[in-house]
């Protein structure tokens, strides 16, 4: 009952506040650090595209000290990346930038030991973009905060993960690569995603992240685990009906609680249509990166996946603290309400 009470309360004050302080798609598109100074600001820009026979996703992590930096291809069974993921600032060899109101990708250097590659496109948009804030249902951030004990502590803990802006939209990633020679033309569903805030990766104590995208459709779930809200679930799909918000799920949380990445996951969602989700995700290849000298280690993996009987590629990002008693806050499982 007093949980019940809580979720209450908080779906009203997040309704609220939504209202109060909508999403500004063109402040958020154009937000820079030039005049910040914390380490712990982050501006980040990811791009994942897929289809069948070939994957990409980079990410260009910018801060005031250092430039986070993934790039990588997986095509004909083989991964292909980028060794070092961390440059001074301004010293990336991944360029993400806007160029006449379109976003551009482009690399030219070695991935892997020896393979040379050059690599250059553009995203298209063919969605509007999707804010994690004022978007998503309110019941789902009203759960993940009414699982918790409610104390004048609590609430000042919880301005550690406000702020953040995250927001993604899904298009077409077109453009050419060439690797070892041979020249490519491609034209990928693509997801992008643009966050920027305060991020202190040991702040986290896991978290895993399932995206997939194809012509016909594109799903998104995400879960974090933070000292201040032990679990916390949004989620979304899109196909040719339109776009529907998750408002439950079922996953397996002891299948994400082991520190290690998972060989495959299955679960259903339910969306805010009532309609039922079936959703099977399972690894092909990945690359480990790790945070604040290992003090917090992500696994960037690609997978196949089955949603609702279509079979596309993806994204199964998942991550851990390397205090592994932090997972979850050691939380009984059984007993969050979801």
């Amino acid at each position: 009952m007093f949980y019940s009470f809580k979720k209450g309360i908080m779906c009203r004050a997040l309704d609220k506040r939504n209202k109060e302080k909508p999403f500004v798609y063109e402040y958020a598109e154009n937000y820079s650090l030039e005049s910040e100074h914390d380490p712990l600001l982050n501006n980040s820009y990811y791009f994942s595209a897929h289809d069948g026979q070939l994957s990409f996703f980079a990410r260009l992590g910018k801060r005031v000290n250092e430039d986070e930096t993934w790039f990588a291809i997986y095509t004909d069974g083989t991964l292909y990346s980028l060794k070092q993921d961390l440059f001074p600032h301004g010293g990336s060899p991944v360029h993400i930038e806007k160029i006449d109101g379109e976003w551009t990708i482009s690399f030219e250097g070695i991935l892997n030991e020896s393979d040379r590659i050059s690599f250059k496109a553009r995203f298209i948009a063919t969605r509007k973009p999707i804010d994690f804030t004022s978007n998503m249902p309110p019941e789902r951030m009203a759960t993940g905060i009414a699982n918790e004990k409610w104390n004048k502590s609590f609430f000042d803990a919880l301005q550690n993960v406000s702020g953040q802006c995250h927001y993604e939209q899904e298009g077409i990633l077109e453009g050419q690569l060439t690797l070892n020679g041979v020249s490519k033309d491609f034209q990928l569903p693509c997801v992008r995603d643009h966050s920027f805030g305060k991020r202190d990766w040991d702040y986290m104590n896991n978290h895993l992240w399932l995206m997939a995208v194809s012509p016909v459709l594109q799903f998104n779930y995400s879960l974090v685990s933070y000292p201040v809200i032990s679990v916390l679930e949004v989620g979304n799909y899109r196909d040719q009906e339109g776009m529907h918000y998750m408002m439950q799920a079922d996953i397996d949380f002891q299948a994400i609680n082991s520190g290690k990445v998972p060989e495959s996951l299955a679960f259903n969602i339910r969306l805010d249509n009532q309609r039922t989700l079936p959703v099977e995700a399972r690894f092909i290849t990945g690359i480990t990166y790790p945070f604040k000298n290992g003090q917090y280690l992500l696994h960037e993996n690609i997978a196949e996946f089955s949603i609702d009987g279509q079979v596309c590629r993806g994204i199964l990002e998942i991550g851990f603290n390397r205090d592994e008693t932090r997972y979850f806050n050691q939380r009984n499982l059984s007993k969050i309400k979801r």
